[in-house]
């Protein structure tokens, strides 16, 4: 199910997806009044850039032979606790793939690495549900209010 990068071809699909995922972000941060031009910074050299690190982890997720998302974590420190946990970055799987369980089963891969899971998702993302339905809990959250430009 999962497949580490190793090809150009990979990574180049790798940035694709992820390039799709962080659209979706823009779609919903517009929603919300919001500016976010990452996706105009990021490329496939972003997603190269990581694949010597051992502590990051990128993959291509496969269902019956087919790409079908990404998952990027790393192995890092919470800023919470400064505990050792794996971040997820990025969890995208393709519309048509989803609510079919392939995201569960990958949290629970995960899970069995012995690390805290730690993640952040945009208010009113459908994917806030899915990691709720997880057992996954809020412990934070992030507020932001504009300035008098006046």
């Amino acid at each position: 199910m999962l497949q580490e990068l190793k090809t150009k071809k990979d990574v180049e699909l790798f940035a694709k997806y992820k390039v799709d995922l962080i659209k979706l972000h823009q779609e919903y941060a517009k929603e919300l009044g919001l500016f976010d031009n990452k996706v105009d910074r990021y490329n496939k050299e972003d997603a190269l850039k990581h694949l010597n690190n051992k502590n990051y982890h990128q993959f291509l997720i496969k269902e019956d032979n087919k790409n079908i998302g990404i998952l990027e974590y790393e192995i890092t420190k919470s800023d919470i606790d400064n505990s050792k946990i794996l971040y997820i970055n990025v969890l995208y799987i393709i519309e048509e793939y989803r609510k079919s369980g392939i995201g569960k089963k990958i949290i629970k891969e995960l899970q069995n690495k012995h690390y805290r899971i730690e993640l952040e998702c945009w208010y009113e993302m459908p994917a806030n549900y899915f990691y709720e339905t997880l057992g996954m809990k809020k412990i934070k959250t992030r507020y932001m209010l504009e300035s008098n430009n006046e």
